[in-house]
């Protein structure tokens, strides 16, 4: 009798633990323009915005529910019928009063602005620093990143951290955003500073120098990413991608969930550029940090399999595949009677494909008879979708595809983040360069031809 007292007992406090956790939201929205419109709850999580709620059937215009926020950080309300509808907030629990949420919003005035959900130090500190680092990181001034009227706003958005942070220490604000999002102050020789190229050279060298990524609520705003986005522009322009690795895979050693985060995120940056230099130094010196306990996500394993399968300087492993018409076409054959032959995995609903085809054919006529080849391999779901667009294109080289049910570990031996994905072999089907760059494929070309 005791045992089921006491169960109960924690059951139905459990219960009502779960149900304080949840937070009452009441969205009035004036001037909506159809009654059916669904509004979305979303967080940003880690690299990109995530479903929480749904919230339909408005009340006189009134959104209301119960929403169990999962951590602080930032969130939006966004309305189904327009993409562009839609607002930023932030949540933090500590900050919250007990009627939770109640706004009373424009429906023609929502274009994406920061709102404070009620009069806090926490919400007033908010809508003032992210309206600001908005307005920089987006550069919805046109300014050049690299031109000085940029580099002085992003000292003047440094400044307003520093004041925000001093007014409103405890906030989650000040703790977080003010310590990541702001450029460093210039304190160097002031004659450099009316010098966009050291003044940026500084800026970015000196990122996050005096933050501390160990806060997991850091993944949770989209200014973290921006930042580091922002700053990889330097490095870019000036084709040093070593130290900018360094930068942020020491700063991030500081947990195993920021480390695997940072990881994951300069391997798309390297990939997204087609940074071979870069891609090769983080694999080499920081794959192994990252994957030892196993707790990298399958399809970056698989990847990171795949990119040292097509190592510049290994042999690729061969395939034979059909046609349109069923005819089968030994990849071997290809590259035997080239002296460089593309690898092209390119899928028919793909639009960057479609845009990148007619240019590669005109590549393929300039260039064919100096030995260049190529092989390219569909990867569609279904056969019949890519036999449609593999007639329109009509292309001069081998075209082949890939059965679904064929592809058993195929991610794990050819490096497909995403199409179309190129991949340049030579004679012996040795490989000479990955994941080339579609703008740069020319030039490409040329060098590896010794043109």
């Amino acid at each position: 009798m005791i045992h089921k007292l006491l169960t109960c007992t924690i059951l139905v406090a459990a219960i009502f633990h779960n149900l304080r956790a949840q937070t009452p939201v009441a969205v009035k929205v004036n001037g909506l323009q159809a009654p059916t419109v669904t509004m979305i709850v979303e967080y940003f999580g880690e690299d990109n915005w995530k479903n929480l709620q749904v919230i339909k059937d408005p009340q006189n215009g009134t959104y209301a529910a119960k929403v169990k926020f999962p951590h602080s950080g930032q969130y939006r309300f966004r309305f189904s019928s327009d993409p562009k509808r839609w607002f930023e907030f932030l949540f933090v629990k500590e900050d919250m009063p007990a009627e939770g949420i109640n706004l009373t919003v424009e429906y023609a005035q929502l274009k994406g602005q920061v709102m404070k959900l009620h009069d806090s130090p926490e919400q007033t500190a908010y809508l003032e620093l992210i309206t600001d680092f908005n307005n920089v990181s987006m550069n919805r001034d046109s300014l050049d990143r690299f031109a000085l009227p940029y580099q002085q706003r992003e000292q003047e958005y440094a400044k307003l951290c520093q004041d925000v942070a001093a007014r409103f220490p405890q906030t989650w604000t000040a703790q977080l955003l003010c310590k990541v999002t702001p450029a460093p102050l210039y304190d160097g020789n002031p004659e450099f500073a009316n010098n966009p190229d050291s003044l940026m050279k500084f800026i970015s060298l000196n990122a996050f120098k005096g933050a501390t990524l160990n806060h997991p609520d850091l993944l949770n705003h989209m200014a973290f990413v921006r930042r580091m986005n922002v700053t990889y522009l330097y490095f870019e322009k000036n084709k040093l991608p070593e130290p900018y690795i360094d930068l942020l895979m020491k700063k991030a050693l500081v947990s195993e969930s920021m480390t695997t985060y940072m990881f994951k995120f300069l391997l798309d940056k390297m990939i997204s550029f087609r940074n071979e230099p870069g891609l090769s130094y983080l694999i080499t010196w920081y794959a192994d940090d990252c994957t030892e306990e196993g707790h990298m996500e399958e399809n970056t394993r698989n990847l990171l399999q795949a990119l040292e399968n097509c190592k510049p300087g290994k042999t690729i492993e061969m395939l034979t595949l059909p046609d349109v018409n069923g005819k089968m076409h030994p990849m071997k054959k290809t590259i035997a009677e080239n002296k460089i032959t593309i690898i092209l995995f390119w899928r028919a609903n793909c639009s960057h494909c479609k845009e990148f085809e007619p240019k590669l054919e005109e590549y393929y006529a300039q260039y064919h008879a100096q030995g260049l080849g190529v092989y390219a391999i569909g990867t569609d779901k279904t056969q019949e979708e890519w036999a449609v667009q593999d007639k329109l294109n009509d292309s001069p080289w081998t075209s082949v595809f890939l059965a679904y049910d064929q592809r058993k570990d195929f991610n794990k031996r050819f490096p497909v983040p995403s199409t179309p994905s190129l991949l340049a072999v030579d004679q012996n089907g040795v490989v000479v360069k990955r994941l080339i760059t579609r703008s740069k494929i020319e030039s490409e070309i040329k060098e590896m031809l010794g043109l």
